[in-house]
């Protein structure tokens, strides 16, 4: 299915090989060289790197990520994306390259209430599962998941720590977002074509308004966070011991 253009944070993109989904002249399926790249959204592939997805999986459809023994197509470095159709069958560079793909997957997937938890680590050929001989391509797997993070276990987080850091990824890129912003204004006001290409240029802004109104608000929250944060900095400064760390002697190296 065709996968939509929308505003996503990547964190893959590489070319590999996948296993036709179709069938040749001669009746058995190939291995096609394509470009992959993985968003927070999706997992997409391409005819080449600059062109539209060929075949769009949703995050949220992702069931499973795990190796493919390498009996199934006689090729190393594969590994397999279940999802909720056909499982996808992809070949990378090198074992490390597919080991970093199948834990980022495995990551953006990990809270997915429908993950499963065994599955086939061979492919299902000649009418029949190569690793436990069942003969329905339904059966269900007969070896337990290995990779990732099941959506039941209850991951301990640092949340003062976590929440600083998105406050600090926002501040970095406060420009951006002020940019964005603007381009989402002039896009509410404006819908004849863009004059010159700008950073947003790649994707498709779908509701403008909603868009603007979002990073408003976040724009409003860093701002007040940031001027807070300022005047805790200059109440510490001040009552800091000159010479401290806090408050340190102009020009003296430490």
């Amino acid at each position: 299915k065709k996968a939509s253009t929308c505003y996503s944070f990547v964190f893959f993109h590489r070319e590999m090989y996948k296993r036709a989904q179709g069938r040749t002249r001669i009746g058995k399926k190939n291995f096609k060289k394509r470009w992959f790249c993985l968003t927070s959204r999706e997992l997409t592939y391409h005819k080449q790197q600059d062109k539209e997805p060929l075949y769009s999986i949703p995050v949220r459809n992702i069931l499973a990520v795990e190796k493919l023994d390498e009996s199934s197509f006689n090729k190393k470095n594969m590994f397999q994306v279940i999802h909720v159709e056909k499982t996808l069958y992809v070949q990378a560079n090198n074992c490390v390259e597919a080991s970093e793909w199948i834990e980022a997957l495995c990551r953006v997937s990990r809270c997915n209430q429908r993950r499963l938890s065994v599955y086939h680590p061979s492919a299902f050929l000649n009418g029949n599962w190569l690793c436990c001989k069942a003969t329905s391509e339904n059966t269900v797997g007969c070896t337990p998941c290995t990779a990732g993070t099941p959506a039941d276990i209850q991951i301990e987080i640092d949340g003062d720590r976590e929440t600083e850091r998105i406050y600090s990824l926002f501040a970095i890129n406060m420009p951006k977002l002020q940019k964005m912003q603007e381009a989402c204004g002039s896009i509410a006001v404006y819908q004849g074509p863009r004059k010159e290409p700008d950073d947003y240029s790649h994707f498709t802004i779908e509701d403008s308004v909603a868009t603007f109104q979002t990073l408003q608000q976040i724009i409003s929250v860093v701002e007040k966070l940031s001027e807070h944060h300022d005047i805790y900095q200059k109440k510490r400064s001040s009552s800091a011991k000159y010479g401290s760390e806090e408050n340190p002697i102009a020009g003296k190296i430490s």
